[in-house]
């Protein structure tokens, strides 16, 4: 019984150490650090780039560089088919006078014919001279001046062919097209050989990056020119939507991207082909609220700007006028005042 007893106190003993050695081992062990909750961030301010609308007044207008080019240009050509070329004496862009040769075909022997021709006429003339001086019958008298009729249409004939044969500067001018037929080339009649422009009446042509810029620019506006520091006025003479059709078919590019000014004065030192500053006006209001167009935004046909209220963003849609290249008309939509947000 006593055997039992302490048995059964030794196994006592035991579990009890065995359920307090782990706790005695932890406490030699160091303590674990708390676990810190994280800190709180604070949102980042927006700093927004903003504007507030004033009123004022704003101005449309398209501004630029033209070019001073002749008013009038004049096609020439032979009047014959067949004839082949025999020298061009200009090229393009040369100064020319009135009445100078600038090409010619080959004649052949034309030349000698008329001047056979010529001696054929005299010899007719002192025929009848001494037909009538013989007094000879009437019959034989009017049968040379038939003859001598007939060789004076021949002559009248060959010279024609001749004046013909080349062309001549109707004014003075410049060169502004010669054909690309070579030396011995067939030309065909009323084919353009050579153009002429009168330098003596210039106007002003503009050409734009896009047609689009050119939209408001109607016939009849007028223009504020400026060449060498001396201010001019010119009035807009045609714009993409007037172009002549067969100048349209000639150089679309060029036609629907530009418009044509007329100068009301020349000064000396204007000259073909000069640049000159331009700057046509084609809207203007006094008084209206203005907003930056850096701040119009738009969205299917809806415009609308990003309008700054009491610390926050907010969308408001607007009704717009005249768009400037910087500026833009507020119809309505906004007040005087208001803090609106750029892009």
């Amino acid at each position: 019984m006593k055997l039992y007893r302490r048995y059964r106190l030794a196994v006592l003993m035991i579990i009890t150490f065995l359920l307090l050695f782990p706790l005695s081992a932890c406490s030699l062990l160091p303590k674990e650090e708390p676990v810190l909750a994280p800190p709180l961030v604070e949102p980042a301010t927006i700093d927004y780039d903003t504007v507030t609308i004033k009123t004022g007044d704003i101005v449309k207008r398209v501004k630029g560089m033209g070019t001073i080019v002749p008013l009038d240009h004049q096609p020439l050509s032979f009047t014959q088919s067949g004839g082949r070329i025999k020298k061009i004496h200009v090229t393009k862009g040369d100064a020319v006078k009135k009445g100078q040769v600038l090409a010619e075909v080959d004649t052949g022997n034309l030349q000698y014919q008329l001047e056979l021709a010529r001696i054929n006429l005299k010899k007719a003339d002192l025929r009848l001279k001494q037909l009538q001086s013989q007094r000879s019958d009437t019959y034989t008298i009017d049968m040379a001046k038939l003859d001598q009729q007939g060789i004076e249409i021949q002559i009248r004939q060959l010279e024609g062919e001749l004046t013909n044969s080349s062309i001549v500067s109707p004014l003075t001018g410049m060169v502004t097209f010669v054909t690309e037929l070579k030396i011995g080339d067939l030309i065909q009649a009323f084919e353009p050989v050579v153009q002429i422009a009168d330098t003596s009446k210039l106007q002003v042509i503009y050409t734009a990056t896009g047609a689009e810029e050119l939209t408001d620019i109607k016939i009849g506006m007028k223009a504020a020119l400026s060449v060498d520091g001396k201010s001019l006025e010119g009035k807009i003479t045609q714009t993409p939507r007037d172009v002549p059709k067969e100048l349209l078919e000639k150089d679309p590019d060029l036609y629907q991207r530009s418009i044509f000014i007329s100068l009301n004065d020349i000064p000396k030192e204007a000259e073909v082909g000069s640049s000159i500053d331009l700057e046509i006006i084609t809207a203007k209001k006094e008084n209206v609220l203005i907003l930056p167009k850096s701040a119009l935004r738009s969205s299917g046909g809806r415009q609308y700007v990003h309008v700054f209220v009491e610390e926050a963003k907010r969308e408001v849609d607007i009704e717009v006028g005249i768009v400037s290249a910087t500026e833009v008309e507020v119809i309505s939509g906004l007040d005087e005042g208001d803090t609106v947000i750029l892009k």
